[in-house]
């Protein structure tokens, strides 16, 4: 794992929104939140973390576009989280939230054995990944 990253992991399927909390989908973003919570707790058995800390967050998706909104899909992830990896999700200060398709052209160098392994399965997944925030952070130019 690299410097500064404490865990990173994949979820199978695609991202469940908040927006899509009503009856029925009540039940399918409660599985989709503990599926998240399920893999964060086999990845990061250990005290919850401390500080200022950065998600990264990619939709792998299938199809002609992905099925939530890049804004979206981040809450129910980072809200699985809380009391598993950190304490509060206001511990995260940076998120980068990316959709990328599956089969789109990649540069893999130095990537990730995690998500490599999950690309080549061929299944549609979210990788997401929590790691130090920047400090200081470099502004756009």
């Amino acid at each position: 794992m690299l410097m500064g990253v404490y865990l990173e992991f994949v979820v199978l399927g695609p991202p469940i929104s908040n927006q899509q909390s009503k009856i029925p989908g009540k039940k399918k973003l409660e599985a989709w939140r503990a599926r998240v919570a399920g893999e964060a707790q086999i990845q990061w058995p250990r005290p919850l973390l401390m500080g200022e800390l950065k998600a990264i967050i990619i939709n792998f998706f299938a199809g002609d576009r992905p099925s939530v909104d890049v804004d979206n899909m981040s809450k129910p992830i980072l809200d699985a989280m809380q009391a598993v990896v950190y304490h509060d999700d206001r511990q995260i200060r940076q998120a980068e939230l990316i959709h990328s398709r599956i089969g789109a052209p990649y540069s893999v160098v130095g990537t990730s054995q995690v998500i490599l392994n999950a690309l080549h399965a061929g299944q549609q997944f979210v990788y997401v990944r929590v790691e130090n925030s920047i400090v200081p952070y470099p502004l756009p130019t």
